[in-house]
């Protein structure tokens, strides 16, 4: 809340007075805030912000395939067992093998307003349906299952649905 009213140039009291029942502690990733302004009349205005959508790379390894309009995530290769973290906070939607479409162990995080992140070969996934994780949880192990050629995680960033380049949100 702090870093989005400095970057808005009001103050914190001012931005939640202008947001009647917000929740500081509970904002979601693109949620619309009123934000204070003043007009040159001299009288208050509002002016809708959303808020920007940032991600953290869910593990430090080698890339081996960046996106494409053929492969619409990231892989990256680490050794197998390596900690593989949720790249937001949200929670998971999917905790499965998922054999039809070759993924094998794979975790889903909804992180609300249409986002959702995949992390695909895993050799252990360590959270469950229903769960919620932080930004930089440990949410599964680098592995190798489903049609995989060796250790890695396919990494995927959704936007209702469909692929977007996770650098373009990349933080």
């Amino acid at each position: 809340m702090t870093r989005i009213a400095a970057r808005q140039g009001v103050g914190v009291q001012a931005l939640l007075k202008a947001n009647p029942g917000l929740n500081p502690q509970r904002l979601q990733i693109g949620q619309r805030l009123n934000v204070p302004v003043t007009a040159g009349s001299g009288k208050a205005v509002v002016k809708t912000a959303g808020l920007r959508v940032r991600v953290s790379l869910p593990l430090v390894g080698r890339l081996t395939t960046a996106p494409s309009n053929d492969h619409l995530g990231l892989d990256i290769a680490a050794r197998s067992g390596t900690a593989v973290r949720a790249a937001m906070g949200g929670t998971v939607q999917m905790s499965e093998f998922d054999g039809r479409t070759g993924w094998g162990w794979t975790v889903v995080v909804d992180h609300g307003n249409g986002y959702t992140t995949r992390y695909s070969h895993n050799s252990a996934n360590l959270v469950r349906v229903g769960q919620q994780v932080t930004a930089g949880q440990t949410i599964a192990r680098v592995g190798s299952t489903g049609n995989s050629t060796g250790p890695h995680l396919d990494f995927r960033v959704y936007r209702e649905g469909q692929a977007v380049n996770p650098y373009s949100l990349y933080e």
